[in-house]
């Protein structure tokens, strides 16, 4: 047995569902059948109870995921905290951020990890929204910020703070010159939808899923902010955006306008779940202490932790 294998067969135990959890571990349905079905010829006992309509845990299956969730997490914890030893504890800490990031914090959060740490070489990815998770699982960055929801049990969310939504639309359509717009008028339309490999979760939201209750028309499939606006301007789709966004990537051929009623945009750090580097801690000191002295620099924008 590996430990992919123990990994899949935590998530099944999780979904129990095998078409879901193949499109969390973005692997074939029947490459997922494989493994489980591997790993119980391996242990000689069956791990999960099968039928046409459902999937269970079986007796011992319920007794082998929970030592299995704790052998898999004593291991990331010790992976992280030796990948430290390796990096001289406090060497590198790389950056992941999509998007806007943190807005105008960004720089004021960085600028002040750099102050307090100057041993420790930043390195910056771009991420896009289909390797969001990837990136952070596989040890790509240590930590990302990230726009919510993504649920994956695997990572640990620190919710810096939520803003208002606005709609992007197309300049050429009659709507780019109304000052305000309800989820009701775009639920017609067409958008420009996250690629293959971003959370479901994540993608139906910006599309505004939960309000519709069912798949939205598709007016394109995009990877990145800029791939969205070109697909607004020229393809004549939809999309939403978190107010700050509006500030950082503006375009010709797009209009933002505020949505009354759609649901705020939280952001989070994002690491990986017992990720106790001290890098990692430092990072989210400087987050803490930013949002502390500097979140009017951003309009609108609130503590998540006021809107409970």
């Amino acid at each position: 047995m590996d430990t992919r294998q123990l990994l899949l067969a935590t998530r099944l135990a999780e979904t129990l569902h095998f078409g879901k959890t193949a499109e969390i571990e973005n692997i074939a349905q029947s490459g997922l059948s494989a493994q489980i079905a591997k790993l119980e010829t391996e242990l000689g006992f069956r791990l999960f109870e099968r039928t046409s309509h459902r999937v269970s845990l079986t007796e011992a299956g319920h007794a082998f995921i929970e030592q299995a969730r704790l052998m898999l997490g004593n291991m990331n914890n010790t992976i992280l905290e030796c990948r430290a030893i390796s990096e001289n504890n406090r060497g590198v800490l790389k950056l992941g951020f999509f998007g806007d990031a943190a807005g105008e914090l960004t720089h004021l959060i960085f600028s002040m990890f750099r102050q307090v740490n100057p041993d420790i070489r930043m390195i910056f990815t771009e991420l896009t929204m289909t390797n969001q998770v990837q990136a952070l699982i596989s040890g790509k960055v240590d930590a990302a910020l990230v726009r919510m929801p993504i649920d994956d049990e695997r990572l640990e969310f620190d919710v810096m703070f939520d803003e208002p939504r606005v709609a992007a639309v197309p300049a050429s359509h009659t709507m780019a010159d109304a000052p305000l717009l309800h989820i009701s008028d775009l639920m017609e339309q067409p958008f420009a939808v996250a690629g293959e490999g971003a959370p479901a979760e994540w993608a139906s939201y910006w599309s505004l899923g939960p309000e519709r209750h069912e798949p939205c028309r598709v007016g394109a499939q995009v990877q990145s902010i800029p791939e969205s606006l070109a697909a607004v301007a020229y393809c004549g789709a939809f999309d939403t955006f978190p107010l700050t966004a509006t500030r950082l990537f503006s375009h010709p051929g797009v209009r933002y306008v505020p949505l009354s009623d759609a649901p705020r945009s939280t952001l989070a750090l994002a690491t990986l779940k017992g990720n106790r580097s001290p890098a990692v801690r430092s990072l989210r000191r400087c987050v803490t202490e930013t949002l502390e002295h500097s979140l009017a620099c951003l309009p609108e924008a609130r503590r998540f932790r006021d809107t409970s």
